[in-house]
């Protein structure tokens, strides 16, 4: 009967053993998520030193009428690399926030803005009212008009959770 009790309390022990490990396990790997608008906001599970490693995108579509399309503007923090994707393909796109001067991606497939027009870019959706997107692909071309709350909205939500945004 001790022999059984034994081997009964170690199996429980490496029960709970496994058990803790696989919770600490799927806790250091969850992200965090937040949406705000149509915007949402993703980061890792561990705010630190440096950059945060969140993006926050938006997804836009045109479903009326010919060409039909569908797009995100995806903004990555940590690198503050700021492209568009979707379908049909992007060739081009252009994008306008407020009254400053647009900015240009010229890539197939990810239009990827350059590196300092998207910090630039990147700076203003801090404090912008409005964001305008034309997208170009070989199906034609769409045009968009957002609003950066949510964006605002997913920046203070990633200050709240404790990573830098300076």
């Amino acid at each position: 009967m001790m022999m059984r009790s034994r081997k009964s309390l170690i199996a429980l022990v490496a029960l709970l053993i496994s058990c803790v490990q696989t919770l600490s396990a799927s806790k250091a790997v969850a992200a965090q998520k937040f949406r705000a608008d149509e915007w949402v906001t993703e980061c890792d599970s561990s705010p630190g030193i440096g950059a945060p490693d969140c993006s926050i995108t938006v997804p836009f579509w045109q479903s009326r009428g010919a060409p039909r399309g569908s797009f995100a503007l995806v903004v990555m923090l940590q690198t503050g690399n700021m492209g568009i994707v979707g379908e049909p393909f992007p060739t081009k796109a252009v994008l306008r926030i407020d009254k400053n001067p647009p900015i240009e991606c010229r890539e197939a497939r990810y239009c990827v803005f350059p590196s300092m027009q998207a910090l630039a870019a990147l700076k203003q959706l801090k404090t912008a009212s409005l964001v305008l997107i034309d997208v170009y692909t070989e199906k034609g071309e769409f045009s968009f008009s957002l609003t950066p709350k949510g964006f605002q909205a997913g920046m203070a939500q990633i200050r709240a959770w404790g990573y830098r945004t300076e």
